[in-house]
């Protein structure tokens, strides 16, 4: 075992001379590495924030995306912006209105830009850039029925076109906005400037309810938040995300303008008239159907000629541009550890809520997602078409229903989750700062959006059903979290410390996402170098998954007391424990632990298992003075007498010895177990011995190994190996004791002791015992298992367990009982193997430390080894030394 450690202190010492230059990749690589191994884990659970220690073995595997290279396309910002002319007999051009391409052969444009001063209607209409434009008689003018000259209301019209435009990347329709909720905080004006029709004139806009005189309901007021810009005519459009492109949508139209300069200006909601629009291109006989003009079938109607959003371009050609979908800020992505929940009867409740997995029977969620209209969640739905039934439910007492505040709940599956691969639970943030500035909240939107678009053709195959999302938005500020005006009521005293803020300036096409109430807002973080899921908040309120106007969820650092108080049993939040004082009790009394274990009144001092629960506010049993407690025979720590003060010097021993031991090592480049003896029976009669058992020295003269592997053969063993080598010396048995209250059915208490005959003697054979940890409140987290199998011999490296995890693999798990978990999930571990740890002392020499003998495997999991728990036995040991 010290070949190991004392082996990666040499390599160690090689490394560091090559990565001296500055590279702090590897120095963090090693701190990480040597801070894992020496990591304690409390017997108890006492925090929430030990995820990366309980679910250790279910880390998360990286997320890879390819890249791709698609054709490349010339862009306009305004593929669909048009020139409207009038030629004139001389057979010059006055380019002197704008329209907007929105069907193949239709501009859409102002009424008043039907005819000129002079009556005269236009017969041209000019599109797409310079060197690629297209020019296309007109063959009709269809004003707004109810437009009347010399008024502003229903100032709308249409233009036939003789012959439908060449579609491409710089020619192609926009899509209008259907509806009356113009929700953008920011629109971009365009249009042609003035005379000249090679030059578009551009500027940012944004709604006003000040400066338009007379206005109607069909208009839209706005002003420019650019110095010196004037607005005059042209159209207002925002471009909507989707499929990993951009979407330009038009939402007004204006008119030419005879005031010189405006920085306000009224223009006229394309929503209102969708409908006569319609009906209008209907009627030329065109297949103009209702559902072509809803947003999300005009953006994929097009999509194939969209520009692709601007994160997702790695690079471009004139040739080529290489895209990837990795950098997008939406993708269809299933995040198995988040339920939905249902209310009665068998499918989900139209309401969508949603939860998070948090451990094996427990799911974190909204408390206005615990019940439903009265109606209590009944049950919850993971991993498809799962069904795990509710059987408790619990909200924070500081919630009250309509209210975003202390909006936080619990609830308690019948059945216990079994997790595997990427089904995993998430872990609860619990610091106030996050990890990350962009963080990734769960969502869901029409399947057909998501896509990341590789077309090559218009899409006309639809897929509207519901899917599951994952978005990325950056954390805002509070005091800057613009979120829609309708939740204000719910938030009734503002956002405060426990909202967290995120959102992304680009709006979405409508139906692309909306967030999962109760699904996780988080991101992965490495703990001990593996990935891991963490939760900051729950998603609370909010549109469009924060896209254009911020959402708000409910941090779970601001309610990790509550959550603590729910799901640690053992948990006490202040010193306003109860604590129990039998004052009739006196000092070597005995008495009863408030779990019911018998024990003995003693001092504190003889009682460290008692005195660190007290230490943490767990309830403990005083006996007549506060200075002598009720402590259980287990945890008992005896007066040390001759034969136990070998255990006691151990590691004062492995220190004073540790040059020659290295020494040796390195000239040899291998030392086999220093600890490990093998356990022989010599049976009358035969010359040949039989080692069945292995055990572990842990004084000169004494092995510790399992009483099972003894009762295995029918009497007691006659020899021990020292080592694994049949070279190794070897000593005659004095006396084989096994515990008193061994139970080889339940294999509590598998441990016994082997007395030698005759002490080792250290200065002449490469062994030497093992330390014992003695600690009873806690265990280390990553141990070593050797793994012998009379071939090869190797390393494997548990990981601890609480013993309340491990219950419901092992009924009857007993407090002197250690589980771990062992991977590979294939190693075989023999009857009475040693567990071992190593720590590291400040001189740097590795002190080894046996904390179980191995005892059975569960029969739940096979991954899960049950050992006997060392801590819980140095009191038996010391007594029969």
């Amino acid at each position: 075992m010290l070949c190991i450690k004392q082996s990666v202190v040499f390599v160690v010492a090689l490394l560091l001379n090559r990565f001296s230059n500055g590279d702090r990749t590897f120095m963090a690589y090693m701190e990480i590495e040597l801070n894992r191994k020496q990591t304690m884990m409390p017997n108890v659970r006492e925090s929430l924030d030990d995820c990366h220690l309980r679910y250790y073995k279910h880390s998360l595997v990286e997320s890879s995306y390819p890249v791709f290279q698609r054709p490349h396309q010339k862009m306009s910002d305004f593929p669909h912006l048009g020139r409207i002319g009038w030629t004139g007999t001389d057979g010059t051009v006055r380019w002197n209105c704008s329209g907007t391409l929105v069907w193949e052969n239709f501009i859409l444009t102002s009424a008043r830009c039907t005819t000129d001063g002079k009556s005269i209607a236009p017969d041209v209409v000019r599109l797409g850039d310079s060197g690629e434009m297209q020019e296309i008689k007109i063959a009709e003018a269809v004003r707004h029925p109810e437009y009347r000259e010399g008024i502003t209301q229903h100032d709308i019209a249409l233009l036939r076109l003789q012959s439908k435009v060449e579609l491409g990347s710089t020619v192609v329709p926009a899509c209008l906005w259907n509806n009356e909720d113009l929700k953008f905080h920011a629109m971009t004006l365009a249009g042609w400037s003035g005379s000249d029709a090679s030059s578009v004139v551009k500027a940012q806009v944004r709604p006003t309810l000040d400066g338009c005189d007379r206005m109607l309901s069909t208009d839209l007021c706005v002003e420019s938040t650019e110095l010196g810009s004037c607005l005059d005519g042209g159209f207002l459009q925002v471009p909507l995300n989707h499929n990993g492109k951009v979407t330009p949508f038009v939402v007004a139209i204006g008119a030419p303008s005879n005031v010189s300069c405006q920085k306000s200006t009224p223009y006229t909601k394309v929503s209102s008239y969708v409908q006569w629009i319609v009906s209008t291109i209907q009627a030329s006989g065109e297949p103009a159907w209702e559902w072509k003009f809803k947003e999300a079938e005009c953006a994929l109607r097009y999509v194939h000629l969209r520009q692709y959003q601007k994160q997702v371009l790695i690079d471009q050609t004139d040739t080529f541009d290489v895209v990837t979908p990795a950098r997008r800020r939406l993708e269809p992505r299933y995040t198995d550890a988040m339920v939905e929940i249902g209310y009665g009867g068998y499918s989900v409740s139209r309401e969508d809520c949603y939860g998070l997995i948090i451990d094996e029977d427990t799911v974190l969620t909204l408390a206005q997602c615990t019940t439903n209209h009265g109606k209590r969640a009944t049950f919850v739905m993971y991993m498809g078409n799962e069904r795990n039934t509710v059987v408790k439910h619990y909200n924070h007492p500081g919630y009250r229903e309509g209210q975003y505040y202390n909006n936080i709940g619990l609830l308690k599956v019948r059945s216990r989750f079994l997790f595997f691969r990427s089904f995993v639970p998430f872990c609860i943030w619990h610091e106030n700062d996050l990890a990350d500035s962009i963080v990734e909240l769960t969502g869901h939107g029409r399947r057909d959006l998501n896509y990341f678009s590789l077309h090559n053709a218009s899409v006309d195959v639809f897929e509207p059903q519901n899917f599951q999302l994952v978005a990325r938005a950056n954390v805002l500020p509070i005091n800057k979290c613009s979120y829609s005006e309708e939740f204000s009521s719910n938030v009734s005293n503002g956002l405060t410390g426990e909202h967290l803020c995120f959102g992304n300036e680009a709006y979405l096409v409508p139906e692309t996402c909306q967030q999962a109430a109760g699904g996780p807002i988080g991101g992965k973080k490495f703990k001990f170098n593996k990935q891991f899921r963490y939760a900051y908040a729950l998603n609370s309120f909010g549109c469009d998954c924060g896209f254009g106007r911020a959402a708000v969820g409910v941090r779970l650092s601001s309610h990790i007391g509550w959550l603590q108080l729910v799901l640690l049993p053992d948990y006490r939040k202040d010193s306003g424990s109860v604590h129990f004082l039998h004052s009739e009790l006196e000092e070597n009394d005995t008495c009863r632990h408030v779990d019911g274990a018998a024990g003995l009144c003693v001092e504190a001092t003889r009682c460290p298992k008692i005195r660190y629960d007290f230490s943490v506010n767990r309830r403990v049993v005083f006996c007549q003075t506060s200075s002598v407690v009720c402590c259980p025979y287990e945890n008992m720590v005896n007066e040390t007498t001759a034969g136990g003060r070998e255990l006691d010097e151990c590691a004062d021993r492995i220190k004073a010895s540790s040059g020659s031991t290295n020494e040796a090592q390195f000239e040899t480049g291998f030392i086999p177990e220093p600890h490990l003896v093998e356990v022989g029976w010599r049976v009358n009669g035969e010359a040949k011995t039989q080692w069945s058992c292995r055990g572990t020295l842990i004084t000169s003269k004494a092995v510790l190994t399992s009483a099972k592997c003894l009762q295995q053969q029918s009497i007691a063993p006659s020899v021990i190996r020292l080592g694994l080598n049949e070279a190794a010396p070897v000593v005659n048995v004095e006396e084989t004791i096994l515990h008193p209250e061994f139970d080889v059915g339940s294999g509590k208490n598998n441990i016994a002791l082997i007395k030698m005959r005759d002490a080792i003697d250290q200065s002449t054979i490469a062994i030497y015992p093992a330390c014992l940890w003695k600690n009873q409140t806690h265990t280390p987290f990553e141990m070593i298992q050797p793994v012998i199998n009379g071939s090869t011999d190797s390393y494997v490296y548990p990981t601890a367990m609480y013993n309340r995890d491990c219950q419901a693999l092992e009924e009857g798990l007993s407090s002197n009982q250690l589980c771990v978990d062992v991977q590979p999930h294939d190693t075989k571990v023999s009857l009475g193997d040693p567990l071992f740890w190593s720590e590291v002392m400040d001189d740097g020499t590795w002190v080894q430390y046996l904390v179980g003998i191995m005892s059975h495997v569960t029969a739940g999991d096979r991954t899960v080894h049950v050992y006997s728990r060392i801590s819980s036995y140095v009191g038996w040991i010391k007594s029969i030394l």
